[in-house]
Formats: C-alpha cells, structure tokens, sequence
C-alpha cells in the first residue's frame, strides 16, 4: 500500500524529479490509497514498476506525457473515493509531442473491470487507439454518467476478431472481459 498525490497537473521541479518522484512512490506498490498523478513524464524513462498496481483508491490522471505504453496492466479497479475536475476518476489529456513521433499509443487496461465512483474523460491524445473499442458503460459503476472519449488516434488497427469490437488493443490477448 502506498500513498497518492493530489497535485493536479502542477508539477514540482524538472521531468527527470518528476520520474523519481513517481518511481519512489510507486515501486513495488500494489494499492494507491488517493490519486496515481502521472505527469510530464518523458518517453526515455522506464515506468515498469507501474505494473505492480492493481487498485486505485481516487482517481487517475495521465496528461500530458510523452510515453508510448502505460504499464498498468494489472491494474483492476478505480475506486474514485476522489475525483478529477469534481466528477472522473479516469482522466487522460494531451499525451503526446506535437514535434515528434512519441506519444501514447495504447492505454494497455486490460485487468480493468470496474470503476466505482466517477467518469472518464479521454481526449486530445492524438496517437492513442483503442480507447474508443472500449465498452465503457461496462465498467463504471454509475449509469448516469457518460463517458468522454474524443480526439483521439485515428487510423487505427481493428480489434481482433475474436473481441467482438471490444478491446484494448488488436491482439487477441487485448479483449475486454
């Protein structure tokens, strides 16, 4: 069990603080009580001990990150006792450089089945794919919520056949449960 972050997208010091900041709150750690902030955080850095994460407490925010790939494909329910912007508790924004080819490319949730409290908000990732191929609805426990998906990759690869039209990815191994 390891402590959240309630910072928001503000940030304290450069990219290279911002990375072992994260790393020393995080590795090894299986339970967030709060909120994962992942922030401007750059592709050269190496966030496997991410993958250890299985359960969020608050909310998840991924913005404005330059990565190709999130490893939290463990992770397996957002509780959302806290949300971003007073009502998601998934919130991804603006991951990717406009001068390069790095961006975020597949959110990778695959254990993903439940979000208790709060939406999701994904928009502006300009490479991201399958985010749309998800069913949502399926996995937030509040009804009346709409799930924000916009802007985001295009041209992207088809689910595979064997996903019915929803997954997180195009292999077979990526089907939503």
């Amino acid at each position: 069990v390891c402590a959240g972050t309630l910072n928001g997208l503000s940030v304290t010091g450069d990219a290279q603080h911002q990375y072992q900041t994260l790393h020393k709150m995080y590795n090894n750690c299986e339970i967030v009580m709060g909120n994962l902030e992942i922030v401007l955080i750059d592709h050269t850095q190496d966030l496997s001990f991410l993958q250890t994460i299985r359960e969020v407490t608050g909310y998840i925010l991924i913005a404005m990150n330059v990565f190709t790939a999130l490893p939290l494909q463990n992770l397996r329910v957002i509780r959302g006792t806290q949300f971003y912007e007073e009502r998601f508790a998934l919130f991804v924004l603006l991951n990717y450089n406009p001068n390069s080819t790095q961006a975020l490319r597949q959110l990778g949730l695959n254990q993903l089945t439940e979000i208790l409290a709060g939406g999701v908000y994904i928009e502006k990732n300009a490479q991201l794919c399958h985010v749309d191929t998800v069913e949502w609805r399926d996995i937030m426990r509040d009804t009346r919520l709409e799930p924000l998906v916009r802007d985001n990759g295009q041209g992207c690869p088809p689910c595979h056949e064997s996903c019915g039209g929803h997954c997180w990815g195009p292999g077979p191994e990526d089907c939503q449960k």
